[in-house]
């Protein structure tokens, strides 16, 4: 996949997994259980899109994942 498909399935996984997660924690003071089948498929779909584009990333440069989240830090 090219890295900016890998970017744009990051973004687009995120986008659902924050309108699944808006339907099943409404407010505050609510949880709409009928929704968590929906939220926990959004967020593995998006650990899916950030863990390839992070193995891309590793990949391209020569670098671990814990090489990578030490360069995010700085």
């Amino acid at each position: 996949m090219d890295p900016k498909d890998l970017v744009a399935a990051v973004r687009a996984a995120a986008i659902r997994h924050n309108r699944t997660w808006d339907a099943l924690v409404p407010d505050r003071f609510q949880i709409d259980f009928t929704h968590e089948e929906a939220e926990e498929l959004a967020y593995a779909e998006m650990a899916a899109a950030k863990r390839a584009l992070r193995d891309h990333i590793c990949e391209t440069y020569g670098i671990t994942a814990r090489e990578l989240s030490s360069l995010a830090t700085l």
